[in-house]
């Protein structure tokens, strides 16, 4: 109980109108105080870099591209086509069951 009032007291007795701080507010200030501050980097650094790393890039082949090309295409019209048969599904149950017409 002692150390309660002396601790209220503390703040109540001190004469500036800043509060005390901790001392892990205080810790974490000279942590960041230390850090170094990160550098902006250039512009002609950046597109260094980003040529250094489309370098590192697995390029396909011709051959490999168009065998991609194909299945992409191929799966967009599997899909459309899939697509397209589930709406006229629906259209047709709804014209059975509510004589809905779309014209």
């Amino acid at each position: 109980m002692a150390k309660k009032n002396r601790l209220s007291n503390s703040h109540a007795s001190s004469g500036s109108a800043k509060p005390k701080t901790t001392k892990a507010v205080e810790q974490a200030r000279r942590m960041n105080a230390q850090k170094p501050k990160k550098k902006k980097g250039s512009t002609r650094e950046y597109w260094k870099s980003v040529r250094t790393e489309l370098g590192k890039v697995i390029w396909p082949t011709r051959k490999e591209l168009g065998t991609y090309t194909v299945v992409v295409i191929a799966t967009c019209a599997v899909f459309a086509l899939g697509f397209w048969l589930i709406d006229t599904g629906v259209l047709a149950a709804m014209k059975a069951a509510f004589g809905v017409s779309l014209s």
